[in-house]
């Protein structure tokens, strides 16, 4: 195997550790939306399940065209802070960051005056401009702080140095997620749904300050982008929206990449976005008890990333890892088909945790390999456009999630507005049925997109060792 040379570190470790806190950020925001939003208009709203998946369809539909679209955007048009200052991300990064906890908030803001019969029409209407609002300034957010990373961070070890804080943080922003904001929560109440969100924008804006130092650009990017800036004035034909799509979508190496990054998005958030169902009528207790649930997932997680950084510095091969992650997740839902008890399913999350693990911390250096590919075959960088069809994955993973739980919901019984167990019980027509859908958004059809997109990466992806390396030496010679 070709072996790179001996890595010297561009950035500092605080700088490093920095960025990887994007991670605690981001997922403090994203896991408390996943626990919480739709349970809270279905269930404490009584929004109705068609009309709460409708919501999530038409705002998934409008996410399919703004993510590529943002990413597009982002590389193909030059704002007045980049011709004057020369920065490109930094700015999207600390206004949006903000405007993200603004959103995720209002999200709770829902009148709770409105009639649950009389203006459903009225809160769905609610629920879409504000779902809306979020993904606009998150995928703004998230696209700009990700394209920095193949670019800031080159080197195979200081990725995985990155990735390996961000893992970590990212795990204790989930933790955080799943203890904090539940504790102000009391079911049946909806106002208490505000006090939750109003904590999570004022512990973010707390967090959001760490990820500033690792998120400017420094010198050798803006010198980068001068120099782009002149090649594209060398070459003023602009790359149309459509080109540029069909150049992404037909890279066999970046689409299989995101199939797997598909899978266990959705495998993950489906599991997330069923906690609260799980907590309430398979285990018939308070939301609190989510902490138990999702906290050891984390614990799961945190134990085994050391153990993951370990071996993928010695093996020494992201897809390899890649796949033993993959198939992890999917052997670890297979229980929870079947446990009954708290006891059960925290040692099921638990073990879930460990695969969940591996993919959190694989799936970064995987797509810097992809897109160090891409800029080995066109010359130059441009991770926005891809990382803009990465969020469209995950937009169109959030589809099939709403879809999933709303055909379930209706298939089996599940009566929308009824906050307990009993009164589940009391009036489902089929309570039992209902029940066991439960089973099947949280863990059957999750096993099933995880292993099929498993075993398609494992089928199409190519990047070895060998590529990889060579790649690292071309971008060398090629200086980016």
């Amino acid at each position: 195997m070709t072996n790179e040379p001996k890595e010297k570190y561009e950035n500092s470790m605080r700088i490093r550790a920095s960025y990887g806190s994007r991670e605690l950020f981001g997922q403090w925001i994203a896991a408390a939306f996943g626990f919480t939003v739709l349970y809270f208009y279905e269930v404490e709203i009584g929004l109705d399940t068609v009309l709460a998946t409708t919501a999530y369809m038409i705002w998934s539909v409008w996410n399919a065209v703004n993510d590529p679209l943002i990413g597009h955007i982002m590389e193909h048009h030059q704002f007045f802070w980049e011709k004057n200052h020369g920065y490109r991300h930094m700015p999207f990064i600390l206004s949006c960051g903000i405007l993200w906890l603004v959103c995720y908030a209002a999200i709770f803001f829902v009148p709770l005056d409105w009639d649950r019969v009389g203006d459903q029409w009225l809160i769905f209407a609610y629920f879409i401009t504000v779902l809306v609002a979020y993904d606009v300034v998150a995928t703004l957010f998230e696209v700009n702080v990700l394209s920095l990373f193949p670019n800031k961070f080159r080197g195979l070890n200081e990725r995985r140095s990155v990735t390996g804080f961000g893992t970590i943080l990212g795990i204790v922003g989930l933790v955080l997620a799943a203890i904090i904001p539940p504790m102000f929560i009391t079911r049946g109440e909806p106002i208490t749904y505000r006090d939750s969100a109003m904590v999570t924008l004022y512990i973010g804006l707390l967090l959001f300050i760490f990820i500033i130092p690792g998120t400017f650009e420094n010198k050798r990017m803006l010198e980068q982008y001068k120099r782009q800036r002149e090649l594209a004035k060398e070459q003023p034909r602009k790359v149309s929206f459509f080109t540029t799509a069909r150049v992404v979508l037909t890279n066999r190496r970046f689409v299989s990449k995101i199939i797997l990054f598909f899978g266990y998005q959705v495998g993950t958030i489906m599991l997330q976005t069923s906690a609260l169902y799980v907590s309430t009528y398979l285990l018939d207790v308070d939301p609190t008890f989510v902490t138990f649930l999702y906290g050891s997932i984390m614990i799961g997680a945190l134990i085994s990333t050391p153990i993951w950084m370990y071996v993928s510095k010695k093996a020494n091969n992201n897809r390899k890892l890649s796949l033993i992650a993959g198939f992890g997740m999917f052997v670890a839902f297979l229980p929870m088909i079947f446990v009954t008890d708290l006891l059960g399913w925290i040692i099921s999350l638990l073990v879930f945790g460990i695969s969940l693990g591996g993919q959190w911390f694989m799936d970064p250096p995987t797509m810097g390999d992809v897109l160090d590919d891409v800029a080995v075959k066109r010359g130059n960088r441009n991770p926005s456009v891809y990382y803009g069809y990465q969020a469209l994955i995950i937009k169109l993973g959030q589809i099939s999630i709403a879809l999933t739980i709303g055909i379930v919901h209706i298939l089996t019984g599940f009566v929308a507005g009824e906050p307990t167990l009993a009164q589940l019980m009391a009036e489902s027509p089929t309570p039992d049925l209902a029940l066991f859908g439960i089973r099947i958004h949280a863990a059957i059809i999750p096993a099933i997109i995880m292993l099929v997109a498993t075993l398609l990466f494992w089928k199409f992806y190519d990047l070895t060792p060998d590529k990889v390396m060579a790649n690292k030496a071309k971008l060398r010679e090629l200086g980016i």
